[in-house]
């Protein structure tokens, strides 16, 4: 389990950079994840090898279609949820990140369906990111 999280963190980073219109990089993601840029560096072979990315020696670490569908799915996953907990549950925005964090890696599509429902369907998140539209 801790493996599939880790993959769909990196996944995430990646996406909110190329969101962002910064340059994907193993720097850049390394310091985004505060991890080292080895561990970077292997992370990317295991996702170059499960084609959710394209990279290689000087070249720009990009999503393929695969893992750009991925990354969208895990990113509106967090953002509905961070919206769901500030809307239906009450919380404060600066509370709902840590939670997020963890119900974005379930697994069960009937859920995220539901949750995207009980917020209207919502676009933009209580962080003021705007939240992918995607099918669950």
């Amino acid at each position: 389990m801790k493996k599939t999280k880790e993959k769909e963190h990196y996944l995430k980073e990646i996406y909110k950079l190329v969101e962002s219109d910064e340059k994907v990089s193993v720097s850049q993601l390394s310091l985004k994840l505060g991890v080292s840029k080895s561990s970077v560096s292997n992370m990317l072979k295991k996702l170059v090898s499960m084609g959710l990315v394209s990279t290689g020696p000087y070249k720009p670490i990009l999503l393929t279609k695969k893992g750009n569908n991925l990354s969208k799915k895990i990113v509106a996953k967090h953002r509905l949820i961070e919206s769901f907990l500030v809307d239906v549950m009450g919380f404060k925005s600066n509370e709902v990140h840590e939670i997020a964090e963890e119900i974005e890696h379930i697994n069960s599509p009937e859920f995220f369906r539901k949750v995207k429902l009980m917020v209207n369907a919502k676009t933009i998140d209580p962080h003021g990111s705007s939240i992918p539209d995607v099918d669950f």
